[in-house]
């Protein structure tokens, strides 16, 4: 493995987060693209991290995730990293993690968020909608954990997710958000279920530069639409798998339901 200078190790439950570089931004925002519907978190922060050139300043390790290395350009590289540019850090994960390792894993990522004083931390995924392919450009919705979250996404004009639930890695991060008291927002693209969707991520990255007062172009994204589709088709098989163990379809079934 490539060895990266160790600057500081900070220890939360069964997690272990490693910081090999300085993050320089006293109150930055934290973006979280972790497997799910339609790998919208992966797809929209990898596309950010590459388009930002945004540096790589750590990682999160526990006995917890499966033995894997993720190979890139012919380094070696852990399973969920963190990298970070001006105001920005970004978490990502290119693998599926068992259910007990998400369970601290967004639990680490709130307390650690916190230690860095993070404004929110921007949780990225999609929500699956049966009629994905009649849709040219899908909605992007939001909810917020917290008052401030709320006043965020109202002066963004960014469209309310009324009702329904939330399953799995998302769902455990707003909960733990709300109980650290660590500002939270949430956005979810109309995706599909099974198939890794680019369109998806787009509309979410347009949300996010509004947001984060960047400018990403999603053109290069939409053009990679199919090649993304088929590296990305066995991630999105064991995410969906996992997701049928997390009772997933859930969130289709009791949207609407509440009186």
């Amino acid at each position: 493995m490539v060895l990266v200078r160790l600057l500081e190790k900070r220890k939360f439950n069964e997690i272990t987060v490693v910081e090999t570089a300085k993050i320089e931004s006293e109150k930055p925002f934290i973006t979280v693209g972790l497997p799910d519907v339609g790998l919208v978190g992966p797809i929209a922060t990898s596309h950010i991290v590459q388009t930002l050139d945004m540096k790589e300043v750590g990682y999160f390790e526990s006995d917890l995730f499966p033995p894997i290395i993720v190979v890139h350009k012919n380094e070696p590289k852990p399973q969920v990293r963190i990298f970070a540019k001006d105001n920005l850090v970004t978490i990502i994960s290119e693998t599926i993690l068992p259910v007990q390792a998400i369970y601290q894993l967004s639990k680490a990522i709130t307390l650690w968020a916190k230690q860095h004083n993070a404004s929110f931390i921007v949780g990225v995924t999609g929500i699956a909608v049966p009629n994905r392919l009649e849709i040219e450009k899908p909605n992007v919705y939001g909810f917020g954990s917290s008052i401030e979250a709320k006043k965020e996404l109202e002066k963004l004009k960014i469209q309310p997710f009324e009702e329904g639930i939330l399953v799995g890695v998302y769902a455990l991060l707003v909960r733990n958000c709300m109980d650290e008291q660590q500002p939270n927002i949430t956005l979810l693209a109309e995706s599909h279920v099974q198939f890794p969707d680019p369109g998806a991520a787009a509309s979410t990255i347009e949300v996010l530069n509004s947001l984060f007062g960047v400018n990403v172009d999603v053109k290069s994204l939409l053009e990679k639409e199919e090649e993304i589709r088929i590296k990305a088709r066995e991630l999105m098989r064991r995410t969906s798998e996992q997701m049928k163990a997390l009772r997933k379809v859930q969130e289709q079934e009791l949207r609407g339901i509440y009186v």
